[in-house]
């Protein structure tokens, strides 16, 4: 099938960190014929983003922006300024733009911002790809080819449609979930993994100072591979973990219980629990492998 980026001729993309651009660059390197317009309160990154020729024209302010050519408004900031900027873009947008997001917190934010924006039709969007870097000169074309793509939608309609497009164009594999259920599966499979990350970090940094020995000049791959995500933006990761507290601190309280009872099949010398719930463990994620999952 022809690309044609949901027909989509204009596009704003507020927020030119890592995701903003490789959306940018991706759409570049993928033949997108439109226009790809900027904005970000740092001036630094619009400079960045021109010099790399991701996108044609980037702003530092609102009222400068060519809101009449624009057809879809790509928020990309982090998801506690959602709202903010929801309320900010709200007066400047035509009635048939479309607005969507790449935020990994959907659930009841969905709800209030397609309340600020209506008429305009908003539709909640989650790229299930990213690094552990930050800013637009990590960019990555090609970003999310291959990888899941969830759009919280309610009904499908000619708009919803078009933002598909977008993605499957951009190489992504399109999943329509619930915004709620959506907010307890990444609660799981990466919210809570990115916590126990900075925990296990925070772990050694308290056990350096108990002992006096710096374990940071000792971690073998298996540690560096396990906490790479623990160099993500801290002000990307308070802000999710505020946003779906909910369900991250019921994940918490499950994955605690896990911990104790390994603790206690250690503690209690149990090598037959402890040889069976391992191997457990071990089969489920060789699985993973076998399913190509990239959640």
């Amino acid at each position: 099938m022809e690309k044609d980026f949901g027909r989509f001729r204009n596009i704003l993309i507020i927020g030119l960190g890592l995701i903003g651009g490789s959306i940018a660059v991706s759409l570049k390197n993928s033949g997108y014929k439109g226009k790809i317009y900027g904005f970000d309160l740092s001036e630094d990154r619009v400079k960045k983003a021109l010099e790399m020729g991701a996108v044609d024209k980037a702003f530092t302010e609102l009222k400068k922006i060519p809101w009449e050519k624009l057809d879809l408004v790509i928020i990309a900031t982090p998801v506690k300024t959602f709202e903010k900027v929801a309320k900010q873009i709200k007066p400047y947008l035509k009635e048939n733009v479309v607005v969507t997001d790449v935020g990994s917190v959907k659930g009841e934010l969905v709800k209030k911002l397609q309340s600020i924006l209506k008429p305009v039709k908003f539709i909640g969007a989650h790229p299930i790809a990213g690094t552990e870097k930050e800013g637009i000169e990590n960019s990555v074309a090609g970003l999310f080819k291959g990888k899941k793509l969830i759009l919280t939608i309610d009904e499908e309609d000619e708009r919803t449609k078009r933002v598909e497009k977008f993605w499957t164009d951009l190489g992504a594999k399109v999943e329509i979930m619930d915004p709620y259920t959506h907010d307890f599966v990444f609660a799981s499979v990466s919210h809570l993994p990115h916590a126990v990350a900075f925990a296990l970090v925070d772990a050694l940094i308290e056990l350096s100072k108990e002992t006096g020995i710096d374990l940071f000049l000792y971690p073998g791959a298996g540690f560096k591979d396990f906490t790479r995500i623990a160099a993500s933006s801290p002000m990307v990761w308070k802000d999710i973990f505020i946003e779906n507290k909910e369900n991250l601190i019921h994940t918490i309280d499950r994955f605690t219980q896990s911990m104790e009872k390994l603790k206690r099949y250690i503690e209690e010398e149990e090598q037959q629990r402890l040889l069976d719930i391992l191997s457990e463990i071990r089969d489920k994620r060789l699985s993973l492998e076998k399913e190509g999952s990239d959640v």
